[in-house]
């Protein structure tokens, strides 16, 4: 069961998703509900935070990185942290395609029955782009694996509304085999 949780976070880490209004400089804060379908035992059910950020080192790359903790049913609990490098061009004056590689660290544990931890990559492919002055829409594809821990592929999505130039503030879903995760997330930009 450790493994599938380690496979599970093949999704928490969705892709960090440049077109004239995107900005590759920022810091985001998230809270998320997951549902693992656990063949043995059922559904598990989870909640946790999420911490990401990206900056941009040039005209087309930026770096990325997160953190993600959950607590799910029956005192299991997964942490998460990603680092990588990303690609972005644009495809119009409103949206970019994107590509990133990370390194992935993963740690499962039960309560009760120790804790399992494997390391890995991953590789996700989008597009993101602004619906309207204030709207943006991003989309990925991901790939990861996670060694011993399992690989996958996942998608997610998610829609912010720019309060401000420097606040928005928006929600995601992701999907991946037997895994369903959504939130609500802020997200602070510098250097706009």
């Amino acid at each position: 069961m450790i493994k599938k949780f380690l496979g599970f976070a093949l999704v928490c880490l969705a892709a960090p998703a440049m077109a004239e209004d995107l900005s590759y400089n920022y810091v985001q804060l998230g809270y998320g509900w997951l549902t693992v379908d656990e063949d043995f035992i059922g559904d598990i059910d989870g909640d946790g935070f999420n911490i990401s950020g990206s900056v941009e080192v040039g005209e087309n790359w930026f770096i990325v990185a997160s953190y993600a903790s959950a607590d799910f049913d029956f005192g299991i609990d997964l942490d998460e942290l990603g680092i990588g490098v990303g690609f972005h061009a644009p495809v119009s004056d409103r949206a970019d395609f994107f590509t990133t590689v990370s390194y992935i660290s993963a740690e499962a544990s039960v309560s009760g029955f120790g804790s399992s931890d494997e390391d890995g990559y991953g590789i996700s492919v989008g597009l993101r782009g602004m619906a309207s002055d204030r709207v943006e829409l991003a989309g990925a594809i991901s790939y990861a694996d996670l060694g011993d821990g399992g690989d996958g592929t996942s998608i997610a999505g998610e829609a912010l509304y720019d309060f401000t130039d420097t606040f928005s503030a928006g929600v995601n879903l992701g999907f991946g085999e037997d895994t369903t995760a959504y939130g609500i997330f802020g997200r602070l930009y510098f250097g706009k």
